[in-house]
């Protein structure tokens, strides 16, 4: 049995250096870094099959150069692939991203006939094999059919939730939030969503309309974990950053992992957090992804005591 399905996105990442990003209008000099595989889906995939769970990923790619180099290292990390849609006509998408002297990036997607697979193209049988489906909401259509299909079953449902997400209907929202056991917005996703500034009121909007749990990453200011019975935050490690690209994926990866074990939430936030602070520690979104011995000597490192709650 798997431990978790990802649903959605994988491309290549095409990583340009530059001095600064550039504002509007204004021409700045940049050097390709590389190509590196992407996707918020598969980067998510990718972080948990390394920290040791079992994974699959249901991506939508072309049979062209950027669909093979998607897929291959999905394989070569250990990904289950036997169910990806890929398709002979399709062009595998893929971003543009602008990555700073700071390690802050700039992001374009350039969206493709590959983009995304569409509901009818998802084997829900398979979904329901895993113990856990992790979703992001760049297509809710696809998001709602899987909530809808997942209804019933022992499979739980998890959801990036992007700051795209103020775009769907309230109704749609309504029948997907009732179905998702975690949430994980950052706070652009949050304040989208749900229309609150302010992280706790919006996390308990989120919670009185069904969901879960809801984890809110808040970048260098780390992360708040709310349940319906109390929250608590846990603060980012202090590190050098050389790209933030695929932090937040790697971070919910770990912390789902965690999830998957029988681990307290603060121990997932823990062991999330200090994965997300390894990765960005170097270009490029699979870069540096560690395994649980790495997290686990990251931490003994900096005296960190293993949390038990």
């Amino acid at each position: 049995m798997l431990d978790i399905i990802g649903v959605g996105d994988t491309n290549v990442d095409v990583m340009i250096q530059v001095p600064h990003i550039p504002s509007h209008d204004e021409k700045v000099r940049g050097k390709l870094f590389g190509y590196f595989a992407g996707g918020i889906t598969a980067n998510f995939c990718s972080a948990a099959a390394s920290f040791g769970a079992k994974v699959g990923a249901v991506c939508k790619i072309g049979q062209d150069d950027y669909g093979d180099l998607a897929l291959k290292d999905l394989v070569m990390r250990g990904v289950d692939t036997s169910h990806m849609v890929i398709k002979p006509d399709a062009e595998t998408y893929f971003c543009m991203i602008l990555l700073d002297e700071t390690g802050e990036k700039a992001l374009t997607i350039v969206e493709t006939s590959g983009f995304l697979p569409k509901y009818e193209e998802v084997d829900i049988s398979y979904l329901k094999q895993a113990k856990r489906v992790h979703m992001t909401t760049l297509d809710m259509e696809l998001t709602a059919g899987v909530a809808e299909a997942l209804k019933g079953s022992e499979t739980k449902l998890s959801l990036d939730i992007e700051p795209t997400a103020g775009s769907c209907s309230r109704e749609v929202w309504d029948r997907v939030l009732r179905c998702v056991d975690i949430a994980f917005p950052n706070e652009a996703g949050l304040a989208a969503l749900t229309g609150c500034g302010d992280i706790a009121a919006g996390a308990a909007q989120l919670l009185d309309r069904g969901v879960g749990a809801v984890v809110v990453t808040c970048g260098a200011n780390g992360v708040q974990v709310f349940e319906r019975d109390g929250s608590f935050h846990y603060p980012a490690f202090r590190v050098p950053v050389r790209d933030t690209t695929g932090a937040g994926d790697c971070f919910n990866a770990v912390f789902l992992t965690g999830v998957v074990n029988g681990w307290p939430l603060k121990r997932c936030a823990q062991y999330a957090s200090a994965a997300a602070a390894i990765a960005i520690g170097n270009v490029g979104a699979r870069t540096n992804l560690p395994t649980k011995t790495q997290v686990d000597e990251f931490l003994k490192e900096r005296g960190e005591s293993i949390c038990d709650w």
